[in-house]
């Protein structure tokens, strides 16, 4: 993920001899990935690591269960912004991520001391100064908000033992009414999500180039309450399953290349 600007709310320190990056790009280099990183070491085991989608805005949280004691253990939250935002906006997104990791601590019964020792990052994938930027400001505000209040209490439930070949995926869905839905693989409710492809792929339920603005693979939608949102529901690009491979070994492809590659195998010009 080329990620251009990290605002760190607090970073814990480690033991380790290593910085934080060299330690990333050698893990990545040794597994075959660019290294245009940005990473976090936390100070606990990464066995309850959770996902959540919620249009353009893509949050990860770590935690651990709350235990015996009724103590919550450190918290870790990375926003990422997939649309560009100016640094006003990142530092804007800073702010109400810290709100709603304290009201989630509060609504849980903790105090906000508690929650202030936790660690928050604020990223987005390009800097971008625009005309609309407070109306983009503003919504990615309320998405942001509305999803560590969601997932910080969810990552603190206990759940059953699970594999972390894929950490557990939770999508806002709008499907039938807006709730919060965990992803599964296996009898997904959704499947197939797009009726026009012949065998989709669903190893990028939730696509990594979202929004990706190409306007051969989608378009741009008015809502109703304000703001805008990225169509791709007629796009089945990285369900192809030659695209989704080379996705899978490329994770930094971007969409033309991926283009390339649908059209190189379906024998296009």
């Amino acid at each position: 993920m080329r990620l251009s600007t990290v605002i760190a709310a607090h970073l814990h320190h480690t033991s380790t001899k290593e910085d934080s990056q060299s330690f990333f790009q050698r893990i990545l280099r040794k597994n075959g990935y660019g290294t245009d990183i940005v990473g976090l070491h936390v100070t606990t085991s990464v066995d309850n690591f959770r996902v959540f989608a919620y249009d353009g805005i893509m949050v990860f949280i770590h935690s651990q269960p709350v235990g015996s004691n009724n103590q919550p253990g450190p918290v870790t939250v990375i926003v990422n912004s997939r649309e560009p935002l100016p640094e006003e906006g990142l530092r804007a997104l800073l702010r109400t991520a810290k709100d709603a990791r304290d009201q989630a601590f509060i609504s849980a019964g903790f105090s906000e001391t508690e929650a202030e020792a936790n660690t928050i990052l604020i990223c987005c994938e390009e800097m971008e100064e625009s005309k609309n930027e407070q109306e983009r400001i503003k919504r990615a505000q309320a998405l942001v908000y509305e999803t560590i209040t969601y997932g910080i209490p969810e990552t603190w439930a206990p759940h059953e033992t699970e594999s972390m070949r894929r950490p557990p995926f939770y999508i806002h869905s709008s499907i039938g009414g807006e709730r919060w839905t965990r992803w599964n693989p296996e009898g997904c409710p959704y499947y197939p999500c797009h009726p026009s492809s012949k065998e989709q792929i669903c190893d990028f339920c939730y696509c990594p180039l979202y929004p990706c603005g190409d306007k051969t693979l989608g378009k741009w939608l008015e809502r109703e309450n304000g703001g805008r949102i990225w169509s791709c529901e007629g796009c089945t690009l990285v369900h192809e399953p030659v695209v989704a491979e080379y996705l899978t070994l490329h994770p930094e492809a971007s969409a033309e290349e991926l283009k390339n590659i649908h059209k190189k195998e379906n024998n296009y010009q």
